[in-house]
């Protein structure tokens, strides 16, 4: 599950010149112990901070593991008994799939530890042939896992496994651009892909609405020759896989809970990964300006808030029913850094029934079609002042919303007229 490397370590000594944060929050710093930012400067602190965590994170996974593949052969007779009695209703082995699904996807954990270290051990012993100044062949044999472990296994495994049918449609702001329409379903689709997106660096936005919505650039992009780079919450270093496997490429792990003055340094990592964007270039950087998933508690939260504080941007977030009104602050940072980059919006509609562990274990994330819409602006056509880009977003996030809106209203429809329901 899948983000430059120097630039982003690099940045240890401009943090320290981070105003003091205010209240309990201790002040941060970025270093060269991860793509994370901490309270410690000290290297042994570091290290064992780090260490400590993966040691917690990968003895819990370990024994939820064993303990769930023991089990398993109970579990799947159990699964596959509740399915046969539900099955007039639902029509698929759900329980039976959702198992399988958490099986395999403990299984991809060890997977990604086990290759990261085989990896490790490689890159060392290929040292003693031939040097690695800049780190290139490092970059490019983790790139190289990044691929295989997000793309092919944590989300082509995860699709197949769940019985879920990918649909891609990809267009551009021009109406003399490029664009397709159809099911992920090969290498060719992918090509297609890449060649309407065309070869240049990109920053991505994504509408969030689920745990599984964090595979979907890397499923698409990843096998596309894409290099990607991602801006998630620091909580998931706890993944240990995805610990260890996104402290090897440019990314970065934000601590959400910085407040407005900490934030700097977290806002700082952010702009490293795309400073280095060159025309041509294959970066990838992908973040998710909501800060958190999509729910109905949560958007009644924001407009409650935004309504005491008689903010001017409630009446757009009261219209926005599927999403919540993005937060602009790492958004803002990527586009005033971004110089040469094109930008994408991705919708997608499909994947919410993972959005938590009930819906899961019920089965509704089985057998659907999963719609993913792809929006590029050229670099050119992006907007190139503070009050102009604040504007720009907040309108393709309101168009995003509604694409969702035509999406369900569509999928609703179709479901009345296959099943012949009536109003």
């Amino acid at each position: 599950m899948s983000s430059s490397t120097s630039s982003s370590t690099s940045s240890s000594s401009s943090s320290s010149t981070v105003e003091s944060s205010v209240g309990r929050i201790k002040k941060r710093y970025l270093h060269d112990y991860g793509k994370y930012s901490s309270v410690h400067t000290s290297p042994f602190k570091l290290w064992a901070e780090k260490w400590w965590r993966r040691t917690i994170a990968i003895t819990m996974i370990s024994i939820i593991f064993i303990i769930l593949t023991a089990l398993f052969p109970v579990l799947a007779v159990a699964a596959l008994i509740a399915d046969m009695a539900l099955y007039h209703r639902r029509k698929g082995l759900n329980y039976v799939r959702v198992l399988s699904f958490f099986e395999t996807y403990l299984f991809i954990q060890f997977i990604a530890m086990s290759s990261c270290f085989v990896i490790y051990i490689i890159y060392l012993l290929s040292l003693i042939v031939s040097g690695d100044k800049d780190k290139k062949r490092w970059n490019r044999w983790n790139y190289w896992y990044q691929r295989w472990w997000g793309g092919t296994m944590l989300f082509g495994w995860s699709t197949r496994i769940l019985g879920l049918k990918p649909h891609i449609e990809v267009c551009g702001s021009r109406k003399t651009d490029p664009s397709f329409s159809d099911y992920v379903s090969n290498e060719s689709t992918r090509d297609r892909i890449a060649q309407t997106l065309g070869v240049n660096p990109k920053i991505m936005f994504l509408r969030h609405a689920s745990f599984a919505d964090t595979l979907v650039p890397q499923g698409l992009l990843s096998n596309c020759g894409f290099a990607m780079r991602y801006i998630v919450k620091q909580e998931l270093l706890w993944d240990p896989g995805l610990d260890i496997s996104g402290s090897r490429t440019p990314n970065f792990f934000l601590f959400r809970d910085a407040g407005a003055e900490g934030m700097d340094v977290e806002m700082e990592a952010i702009r490293n990964l795309v400073r280095d964007f060159k025309k041509g270039g294959n970066e990838v950087t992908c973040i998710w300006p909501e800060g958190t998933r999509f729910t109905k508690s949560k958007r009644e939260k924001v407009l409650e808030s935004l309504k005491k504080k008689g903010d001017s941007k409630y009446e757009l977030a009261s219209k926005l029913k599927h999403t919540l009104l993005p937060r602009l602050g790492g958004a803002l940072a990527l586009l005033e850094s971004n110089p040469c980059g094109d930008v994408v919006f991705c919708s997608h509609i499909g994947l919410e029934a993972s959005s938590n562990f009930a819906q899961m274990m019920e089965g509704k994330l089985c057998n659907r079609d999963v719609k993913i819409k792809l929006l590029q602006y050229k670099y050119e056509d992006v907007p190139k002042t503070k009050e102009a880009r604040i504007n720009w977003m907040l309108e393709n996030w309101a168009q995003i919303d509604q694409w969702v809106e035509d999406q369900l209203v569509a999928e609703k429809s179709s479901s009345k007229k296959k099943y012949g329901k009536a109003d």
